[in-house]
């Protein structure tokens, strides 16, 4: 039970990350000390792992050749600094270099690993990942300039456009998600008539499922996040005693077997009117 309970703190995609994480570190572990000499450059080694991991994890999506789309001319979109949309109470700008901390203290909050975060070359690669030519992202600032969060969408050329959003720690709960994330839908569909969005989360995260219904979005499925083929039905099949009654609910309406949810992210569609 305790173990349960333990698990129930990270979210199932974490969990599927820290799961392959520790494979590989297992894999390369005395290969990593060898290369770095002491504690500190070994957990620079490890950074450097963990990076390569969420690198392949923001890429799932592009790897699929049949989502594809030509390229997408980003002329309609806002540069750097420049704003998308104003609403009440927010506004979104296209994310500049001015942004860096506030987009590193989102992400540090949001990390299991955070050890990861002390390797300079995980840091570097970690914001260049950003300003990729096919994704689009926005920084979240509320009516005096304070830096809130970011949203975006993580691959212009996989339709319908799939959206992200991530806030500091301080500033969630309090309904700037679905706000952002209307903002967000609504500008893009001025700029480009684009009005499918999709939203991915995992089954567990409560919050995030509630944001989804908040702003409109209908179950569409499940689709895999990090782990595939033979990899991920054992993990399924490891992590089978996590599944609780309100998963198994959950799995009725996205109609899918309960132990699927453990690995794989919920689908959510968002269509806006015409």
């Amino acid at each position: 039970m305790k173990k349960e309970k333990e698990e129930r703190n990270i979210h199932l995609k974490e969990q599927m990350m820290f799961s392959e994480l520790l494979d590989r570190l297992e894999k390369r572990s005395k290969t990593i000390y060898r290369e770095y000499d002491g504690k500190e450059e070994a957990a620079e080694g490890f950074g450097s792992l963990f990076s390569d991991l969420q690198e392949e994890m923001k890429l799932c999506e592009e790897d699929s050749p049949e989502k594809r789309n030509p390229r997408f001319d980003p002329e309609p979109l806002p540069k750097a600094g420049e704003l998308l949309i104003e609403g009440e109470n927010l506004c979104l700008l296209g994310i500049s270099e001015s942004d860096y901390r506030g987009y590193m203290e989102v992400e540090y909050d949001a990390s299991f690993f955070k050890e990861a975060f002390r390797d300079e070359s995980f840091l570097r690669k970690l914001w260049e990942g950003f300003f990729q030519p096919n994704r689009a992202y926005y920084s979240i600032f509320n009516v005096n300039s304070v830096f809130l969060g970011y949203c975006g969408i993580l691959n212009l050329q996989a339709k319908p456009w799939e959206f992200a959003i991530a806030l500091k720690l301080q500033y969630q709960g309090h309904g700037i998600g679905p706000e952002s994330l209307l903002l967000l839908m609504k500008a893009l569909k001025r700029r480009t008539g684009e009005r499918v969005f999709r939203g991915r989360v995992d089954a567990d995260n409560e919050a995030s499922i509630s944001m989804m219904r908040k702003i409109g979005g209908k179950a569409h499925g499940i689709s895999e996040v990090f782990l595939h083929g033979e990899e991920l039905k054992a993990y399924e099949k490891k992590k089978d005693y996590l599944v609780d009654d309100r998963l198994r609910e959950l799995a009725k309406e996205f109609q899918v077997e309960p132990r699927e949810l453990l690995g794989h992210a919920l689908e959510f569609w968002v269509e806006l009117p015409e």
